[in-house]
């Protein structure tokens, strides 16, 4: 009997938090099994996102903690602090903030995934406790407040109906971006473990000059010969090591949207008028981050990891079967009418890309110049 008191105060949290841990151990264990899938971000970004969403989780347990506190001794039903916007918010911030802010900490895609049914063993003990126990001791009352109150999250439109819309806006928006984007979102925020690294992990290695063939490329990228150092049997090619981009160059014939589109389509595009890598200036290449889902290419997300270029990476063209390497210097984000082929002599190169991905509001661009 002197258990009783603590399992009232306690209600289904036990029970429930036990399976959470189970199903989110499960979720882990198959994880490190699969060698992922992982979230593609470093272990720094990882923890500065858990410790900003561990931050509103502690703030609600212990808003819900002092609103129980506070009425404890009334006996009545607690309705005030944060349990007038969820009849559980000490259980939808574990589901929806700590759940979560794990997954993103272990960088695992399946432990946010499991999420999902986390969220439904916890609406099953709810609904059990809710039908049981509380009905029983507060009757009519609690009866009035479940009618009231959400179970889990807020209902925003009781609270604020302009709130409502907007998220209801930005949940299709986000639903309809990720469709549309599926590919490059999938290569850009998922990747498996190689040999129990993750590769965003790993320093970069500088790139030499390609010494592997590429079946899927249109061509193959041979070592150097002997007799010239600088020839290569591939046909023309960009490739980047570092973000496993071997595609074909295009040169377009004009620049209008549909002729430009034509060319990213096929893979990545001399931009005309820019200097041909055996020429003095400045080689613009433009790739695409994404395309949409019924845009029939290979090359729809050949520049969607662009970003991911630092100083001193390497790129090499091929170009009438001789090879030029180039070591990046600089990246910056600008407006489409600020992106202009410069006017110098020196032997440089501009690769540029839509950005952010999904969106053609700005590009991306990154530097090289010519080392060999």
């Amino acid at each position: 009997m002197a258990n009783q008191p603590l399992k009232n105060l306690l209600g289904c949290l036990p029970r429930a938090a036990f399976r959470n841990l189970l199903i989110g151990a499960a979720a882990l264990i198959l994880g490190i099994l699969l060698g992922g899938p992982k979230i593609y971000i470093s272990l720094a970004s990882a923890i500065i996102v858990f410790c900003l969403m561990l931050i509103p989780y502690i703030a609600i347990t212990w808003w819900s903690v002092w609103a129980l506190a506070k009425d404890k001794a009334k006996g009545t039903l607690v309705t005030d602090g944060p349990y007038a916007y969820s009849r559980n918010p000490m259980y939808a911030a574990i589901i929806f903030l700590l759940n979560p802010s794990l997954g993103i900490l272990f960088r695992s895609w399946i432990l946010l995934l499991a999420c999902a049914p986390i969220y439904f063993s916890w609406r099953s003990y709810v609904r059990g406790e809710e039908r049981g126990a509380l009905a029983a001791k507060f009757g009519a009352a609690h009866n009035e407040y479940m009618k009231n109150t959400a179970r889990f999250f807020p209902n925003l439109r009781k609270i604020s109906p302009v709130l409502f819309y907007s998220a209801t806006g930005f949940l299709i928006f986000l639903i309809s971006f990720i469709f549309l984007n599926f590919s490059a979102l999938y290569l850009r925020w998922v990747v498996f473990e190689t040999k129990g690294e993750i590769v965003y992990d790993t320093p970069s290695p500088q790139a030499s000059a390609p010494s592997q063939s590429f079946p899927e490329s249109p061509g193959q990228i041979f070592p150097p010969s002997a007799n010239q150092a600088d020839y290569n049997a591939a046909d023309n090619s960009i490739f980047i090591e570092k973000l496993g981009i071997r595609a074909p160059l295009i040169q377009v014939s004009g620049t209008t949207q549909k002729e430009l589109n034509d060319g990213l389509n096929q893979g990545v595009i001399l931009y005309p008028g820019s200097a041909l890598p055996e020429q003095s200036g400045e080689v613009v290449l433009s790739g695409h981050s994404s395309v949409f889902p019924w845009v029939k290419t290979r090359y729809g997300q050949v520049f969607t990891l662009l970003d991911n270029l630092k100083a001193g990476d390497i790129v090499s063209l091929v170009y009438n079967h001789r090879q030029y390497d180039y070591k990046i210097t600089d990246q910056e984000i600008l407006t489409p009418d600020k992106v202009k082929i410069s006017d110098t002599n020196r032997q440089t190169l501009k690769l540029v890309t839509c950005w952010p991905i999904g969106a053609a509001l700005k590009r991306l661009v990154v530097y090289g110049e010519l080392i060999k």
